[in-house]
């Protein structure tokens, strides 16, 4: 009697327990094909699609990117994948998509800005993150032009100065970015080398900066120097963060100007008030 009794128990749990699943398995089936239903019908069927923010991609391209198209089904791709497809276009640098029930949808991208460039099979075009926006067979006139060293793969989409040897090239190009120091905009030209780096100004000053140590003191006396050079109105050729002591300023004595007399007494009473911060020499 007692054998039997545990008997039925056991299979009233196993039927308990099948009960219990049918109705889970149902119940997500039912999910299921709901949403596969609402997916592939007409009510999220894509109507129209808008985009903000673009200037150098055409929206012809983030269309045909991320699939949203007239007619295509907007759940088809997840948002997330849309998206991801989207950043990938160089110019991209984010991107945001709105949906509405009646078919309407909204992509919103911002793009990056052109910074550098550098001398490749073509000009590569780069942004301040140093990721490559295109390749082109024009120079521009007002953008920092780098050289020095060589892109591994210079496709647009892909970074420069990504290596572990380059992270002093990188830290110094972010350095030289900073407000603090008021040089961006003034520098055209910079070259990076393994050990040293040289720039040049807007104005053609050379500036012979050596090595990537003490960035941020020697770009504090840079800054200092340029100013004074401006105020002073100084017919600077060449600037040695590195050549002694202190930095050397290298002047051109033949600059003709009314002004210079003028300039060399404030110079003078500059020189009286302050201890001088560099060097200052003549080209012979």
């Amino acid at each position: 009697m007692k054998k039997t009794e545990k008997k039925k128990r056991k299979l009233n749990k196993k039927r308990k327990y099948f009960r219990i699943f049918t109705r889970f398995f149902i119940f997500f089936s039912f999910i299921f094909l709901l949403i596969f239903a609402i997916k592939n019908s007409n009510l999220f069927t894509i109507k129209n699609v808008l985009i903000e923010g673009n200037k150098n991609v055409s929206a012809t391209t983030i269309k045909n990117v991320s699939g949203l198209k007239k007619g295509n089904k907007y759940f088809i791709v997840s948002k997330k994948d849309r998206l991801k497809k989207i950043k990938a276009i160089p110019y991209i640098n984010d991107a945001k998509i709105s949906y509405s029930i009646t078919g309407k949808v909204k992509v919103n991208v911002s793009e990056r800005t052109p910074y550098y460039q550098m001398e490749s099979s073509d000009y590569l075009i780069i942004d301040e993150d140093f990721r490559i926006l295109k390749n082109s067979k024009k120079k521009s006139d007002n953008l920092v032009n780098l050289t020095g060293f060589n892109v591994d793969n210079p496709k647009a989409g892909n970074y420069i100065l990504v290596n572990k040897e380059d992270e002093e090239k990188r830290n110094l190009l972010l350095e030289l970015k900073k407000e603090e120091y008021s040089l961006r905009g003034n520098i055209r030209e910079i070259e990076l080398l393994d050990s040293i780096a040289t720039f040049t100004t807007v104005g053609g000053i050379k500036i012979e900066f050596g090595s990537y140590s003490n960035t941020s003191y020697k770009l504090k006396m840079l800054s200092l120097i340029l100013d004074d050079i401006k105020k002073t109105n100084k017919n600077a050729i060449i600037i040695q963060m590195e050549k002694g002591e202190s930095p050397i300023l290298i002047t051109d004595g033949e600059k003709d100007d009314s002004n210079n007399e003028k300039n060399q007494k404030d110079d003078n009473d500059r020189k009286e008030k302050n201890d001088k911060s560099y060097r200052e020499v003549e080209k012979n």
